[in-house]
């Protein structure tokens, strides 16, 4: 089955839904499965019984807000039908403990689905045992034809707001440490909700440039500008903003949490606390050369792990197992 017909179902189509779905370049994470299979997004209150047979596949995200839909869509399906139901967890499973459910009910969710796969090793161990690990794709190819080619003259550094994390603290700590030996080190926080940051009020002295949430064209030509990127999540995350900068030849720092960090960038990983360490590998990259050279071309090639190509290699032979073993 080399044309799958995959429709995805969501809740709500919201207004940020529709902004990301008309990016160009297309952001990478999960919507890219419907770029891939040139497949449909559709709302719940639209999906009939009639329209799901069209599909091969119906693929619902497990977020909290999506959740609800997986029995309802199942219903929907039906006993008898060809369809398969996938479920996606793309949720950091540390971050499970904050949606108020219990616990037990997030694994009764799982045993609706057909098939469930989540995007990192660590996190999909936690899911059911059958699942697959199965990261999101993303646009190689057009990312790498963007390039890198707009840095800005003074060294400057990248470094991410994951709200969902809720912490700056120790990234900030630490480059703060860096400006000691480059005076002239711009820093930028991209991604800042501050309602979720406990240390808010310290907010404007930490950084040179706090960003908001932008759209992924602004992102990305933004990105461009930094030296490198520091990624300091304490959580265990595939990381779609490391294949991001994998494929602009970005230097990306930080933390072996993050799947895609480890896959691209190994030799420039540590634990998120060992700020010694990553201290050591920031020195390495703004002195540049062939040590830094090798890291690059490193992970220029292996970020294709993440292309369409690869992804939906690994999509179709989960679909292919399902199959065999429901017999459908």
């Amino acid at each position: 089955m080399s044309n799958l017909k995959y429709l995805h179902c969501v809740y709500k189509i919201t207004n940020g839904m529709k902004s990301a779905l008309e990016e160009v370049p297309k952001r990478s994470g999960m919507y890219n499965w419907m770029f891939l299979f040139k497949g449909e997004m559709v709302p719940f209150n639209e999906l009939t019984k009639d329209y799901i047979e069209k599909f091969d596949v119906v693929q619902v995200n497990l977020s909290p807000v999506d959740q609800i839909l997986v029995q309802e869509v199942r219903d929907k399906i039906g006993d008898n039908s060809s369809t398969l139901l996938i479920a996606n967890n793309d949720y950091i499973a540390e971050a499970w403990g904050s949606w108020g459910s219990h616990p037990i009910y997030y694994q009764q969710v799982q045993k609706i689905p057909d098939a469930v796969f989540g995007t990192e090793p660590y996190q999909t161990s936690q899911l059911r045992d059958d699942a697959y690990c199965i990261p999101h794709p993303t646009q190689t190819k057009v990312l790498k034809h963007i390039g890198n080619d707009d840095v800005d003259d003074r060294p400057s550094v990248a470094t991410l707001y994951h709200w969902w994390e809720g912490r700056s603290y120790t990234q900030s700590a630490l480059l703060n440490r860096l400006k000691k030996k480059y005076p002239k080190l711009w820093t930028r926080l991209y991604a800042y909700t501050p309602q979720n940051d406990s240390c808010k009020r310290w907010q404007k002295v930490m950084f040179d440039e706090q960003m908001s949430l932008m759209k992924y064209p602004d992102f990305i030509r933004s990105l461009q500008r930094n030296r490198f990127m520091y990624e300091n999540c304490h959580y265990h995350t595939y990381g779609r903003t490391s294949v991001d900068t994998a494929c602009l030849r970005i230097p990306s720092v930080g933390t072996d949490r993050v799947f895609s960090m480890k896959y691209c960038f190994p030799n420039m990983v540590s634990d998120p606390m060992d700020a010694t360490k990553q201290l050591k590998i920031m020195d390495k990259v703004l002195q540049g050369g062939e040590w830094l050279d090798e890291q690059m071309d490193y992970a220029y090639e292996k970020v294709e792990y993440f292309n369409y190509k690869n992804s939906k290699e690994r999509y179709m032979n989960m679909i292919e197992e399902t199959r065999k073993r429901l017999g459908k």
